[in-house]
């Protein structure tokens, strides 16, 4: 992407920032103020003819200035002693600054929702381990006291890691207990890591976008902070504004981003609720209130095994299928019309699929040798 965007004629400026700048009345921001030591600017390359760049990257160009401000701007980054900086002046801005939420939260304010009573889990400990010897095509989590373990089997190594609830474990047990279950031997100390579930209360305030951390966080249990990236860069795609930001453009933005994470939230709050475990963690998690769309969700599976997707809903009926089932959420009704096909008709089609299935799978290759051939890494993976 950067050298797409280069090529496009966007400038990239790379910097501490120091310094947030706003508008007084709009409280808009204005510019960024970032440490020149740090800085550095790509000028884009020769081209036959010029291409003008979107208003919203550091495509203009910058100030550079002396900068001995010891103090804040209106919410904004402090700039400490004599500091050659660089202003970067923008119409629109992206929040990418993590956890800090540096331009959305410290600076415009915007508050946090936090979920930790749904989603308790607020560590999490991660390790590589050596590669594994069975190379297999899927994560494996699996439960403990107080949350879960991952291990995903990668080509040159097995990552591995731990996510609990401070609460009700602590970080030596958590460490205790995730290399002692690891089935390689670790190739290094556990990193840790520190969290809340939750989300910014709006994702777009003033000329400012969150994205990625900087807009909220859930836990990796389906791995969707990826996902939920890239969902907003084709959000802002979608609603992208012009000179001027109307306010319908930012809250209907707002209305799908919330949407959209509400939903990602209640998938996850079925996997810590659906549990039959005795430890005080997941008898907690069973008697905690459920959010009223995920009880409504539960409460139609129940009546009449029917699931149903709503706006936002990033998971498909087979996977709500999978946990509601799986974990053993009973239906005690059904719609009547699946009662019109007979037991044999039922186990005749089954079997049908059964053996397509297996004729397809007995074709293929396995994973190792399916990587092997089209992806792998330069070290050859063991069959």
């Amino acid at each position: 992407m950067r050298h797409y965007a280069e090529a496009r004629g966007v400038t990239r400026h790379e910097g501490r920032i120091v310094e947030v700048l706003r508008d007084g009345e709009s409280g808009d921001v204005t510019a960024l103020r970032l440490e020149r030591r740090y800085s550095a600017s790509s000028p884009p390359p020769v081209r036959a003819e010029p291409v003008e760049a979107p208003f919203f990257t550091s495509a203009s160009p910058a100030e550079s200035c002396p900068s001995t401000s010891s103090g804040r701007t209106e919410g904004g980054a402090s700039t400490q002693g004599d500091t050659d900086t660089t202003k970067i002046p923008g119409d629109l801005f992206i929040d990418c600054t993590g956890f800090r939420a540096l331009l959305i939260g410290e600076t415009l304010g915007v508050g946090f929702e936090d979920w930790s009573h749904w989603l308790p889990c607020d560590r999490a400990l991660a390790v590589p381990s050596a590669r594994a010897t069975d190379f297999t095509p899927y994560t494996r989590a699996t439960a403990h006291a107080a949350g879960w373990q991952w291990r995903i089997p990668l080509q040159h190594r097995t990552g591995n890691g731990i996510v609990y609830a401070g609460a009700h474990l602590s970080d030596d047990e958590a460490t205790a207990h995730l290399l002692a279950n690891l089935d390689e031997p670790a190739l290094d100390e556990p990193r840790a890591l520190r969290f809340t579930a939750g989300k910014r209360r709006a994702f777009w305030r003033a000329n400012v976008i969150a994205v990625g951390l900087a807009s909220g966080f859930l836990e990796p249990l389906e791995s969707t902070s990826i996902h939920m990236i890239q969902s907003a860069v084709e959000r802002v795609l979608k609603l992208l504004p012009g000179r001027r930001i109307a306010e319908a453009q930012r809250a209907e933005y707002n209305r799908q981003a919330d949407r959209e994470m509400d939903r990602i939230r209640d998938f996850l709050i079925l996997h810590y609720w659906a549990n039959d475990r005795d430890a005080p963690f997941w008898r907690a998690r069973r008697e905690t209130p459920l959010p009223e769309g995920l009880a409504h969700k539960i409460a139609l599976w129940r009546a009449a095994g029917q699931i149903v997707r709503e706006e936002g809903d990033l998971f498909s009926e087979v996977a709500w299928l999978q946990v509601l089932a799986g974990q053993g959420v009973a239906a005690e009704g059904h719609h009547p019309l699946a009662d019109r096909p007979g037991r044999a008709e039922i186990a005749e089609y089954l079997d049908l699929l059964g053996k397509l299935a297996a004729r397809e799978a007995a074709q293929m290759p396995d994973h190792a040798a399916f990587i092997r051939q089209n992806c792998a890494a330069r070290e050859e993976i063991a069959a």
